[in-house]
C-alpha cells in the first residue's frame, strides 16, 4: 500500500467537510454557506446576540439573534458579491418595514417594563 496517497484522499475528505460554523449555521438558518462567508456572519451574530441582549436586558438566545441578524442586517451583496440580484430589491424594499416593526417592538417591550 502506498501511505502518500492514502493521505491524499484523507486530507480532500477533510477539506471538504463543513465547518463549524457551517453546521451550525445550517441548523439554525437552514441555508448553506461558504466557509469564508460562515466565519463571516457567525462573528457578526455573536456580536448581534449580545447588543439585542443588552438592549432587552435579557439573553435572547442565538437562534433569535441568528433569525434576527439574517433577516434584517445581513446584506451578502455588500461583502461577498451578490449570486441573485432579486432577492437584494426585496430585501432593500422591506428593510424599512423591519426597522419600524423593530422600533414598535422595542417601544412596546419599555411600556410593558414599567
Amino acid at each position: 500500500m502506498i501511505f502518500y496517497q492514502l493521505d491524499y484522499v484523507v486530507d480532500e475528505v477533510l477539506k471538504n467537510l463543513p465547518t463549524r460554523e457551517q453546521f451550525f449555521l445550517k441548523q439554525y438558518l437552514e441555508k448553506d454557506f461558504e466557509k469564508k462567508e460562515a466565519k463571516y456572519l457567525w462573528e457578526r451574530i455573536i456580536n448581534h446576540k449580545w447588543y439585542v441582549s443588552e438592549r432587552l436586558k435579557r439573553d435572547v438566545g442565538f437562534r433569535v439573534a441568528a433569525v434576527d441578524y439574517f433577516e434584517n442586517f445581513y446584506e451578502p451583496e455588500a461583502v461577498f458579491g451578490s449570486k441573485n440580484n432579486q432577492t437584494g430589491i426585496w430585501r432593500r424594499i422591506f428593510r424599512p418595514v423591519g426597522s419600524a416593526l423593530r422600533s414598535y417592538f422595542v417601544a412596546k417591550s419599555k411600556v410593558l417594563q414599567q
